[in-house]
């Protein structure tokens, strides 16, 4: 009697370990992956009050949580390149809560460094073609399973006249 005291607390840790294990994958298997994709890129202020920068814009994502549970970000890593030209790398951490079995739009701040810009500029007035690439990840906080990685991309084109001639330039 007295061993089987000595022991119980062991024997109770050892079945509660089992359980935990035993329930991970089925979590993993209920989790179901989000979609992220790159929505707009805007710019969220004047270069002109600030010409030597960082330019700020707004990137905005848009999540796709099929899960029947809410989940957090806990972080959006990003890089961005115009040309060859790498003109904004980061990340931001923030409290952004993704809805159980919505689409939300997640905003995230960019800074662009003017140097770079100006500089991808520069080659693109030469080619006449402005050659774009967004690449990154948000990392979702999911129950059990941990933080997940989401990539995210896009990347195209444009002919920089006529992006000039679709729409005026503004400013926020």
């Amino acid at each position: 009697m007295r061993i089987a005291k000595r022991f119980l607390p062991l024997i109770v840790l050892f079945a509660a370990s089992l359980a935990a294990t035993g329930c991970r994958p089925l979590m993993k298997e209920s989790f179901r992956t989000p979609k992220v994709r790159v929505i707009d890129v805007s710019l969220a202020s004047n270069p002109f009050n600030d010409p030597k920068g960082p330019w700020r814009f707004t990137l905005t994502l848009e999540v796709d949580n099929p899960n029947d549970y809410t989940l957090d970000v806990a972080r959006v890593a990003y890089s961005a390149a115009l040309g060859r030209e790498t003109v904004a790398e980061g990340d931001h951490i923030g409290d952004i809560r993704i809805e159980a079995s919505r689409v939300t739009a997640v905003k995230v701040p960019l800074a662009l460094r003017p140097d770079a810009l100006l500089s991808a500029v520069r080659k693109v007035l030469q080619t006449r073609q402005l050659d774009y690439e967004l690449n990154g990840s948000v990392g979702l906080q999911a129950p059990v399973v941990g933080v997940v990685n989401i990539p995210f991309s896009k990347a195209g084109y444009v002919d920089p006249v006529d992006l000039l001639k679709k729409k005026p330039l503004g400013f926020n």
